[in-house]
């Protein structure tokens, strides 16, 4: 996986649908959550509010593989962090660490 070559990441949970999401997501109190739109069950906008309310200030970065526009403004308008396209595995650790670090009070 990607993130577990990053010594300063640590990945708390990998699951694979929202119910998963919203049932771990009290226990483990993560800084961020990466949500791929495209979930069975629920899709990852429906998710997003649903997170938002359960720890309003956990950072949430939107993903997928969809190419339209649209996506963008629909993830933002739900309540998302940031958003990225699938495919640049640079480009997804840069969004990360950008949300990290814009979100950590600068000395």
């Amino acid at each position: 996986m990607l993130f577990n070559r990053e010594p300063s990441l640590e990945v708390a949970a990998d699951v694979a649908t929202a119910r998963e999401a919203l049932d771990v997501l009290p226990d483990l109190r993560p800084d961020l959550v990466i949500v791929d739109i495209s979930l069975p069950e629920m899709n990852g906008l429906q998710l997003v509010p649903h997170l938002r309310r359960m720890q309003p200030d956990l950072l949430i970065l939107v993903i997928t593989g969809h190419h339209e526009p649209h996506y963008a403004d629909a993830a933002f308008a739900a309540g998302a962090d940031g958003f990225i396209r699938k495919g640049n595995a640079a480009a997804i650790l840069e969004a990360v660490y950008s949300l990290l670090n814009d979100s950590r009070p600068q000395p």
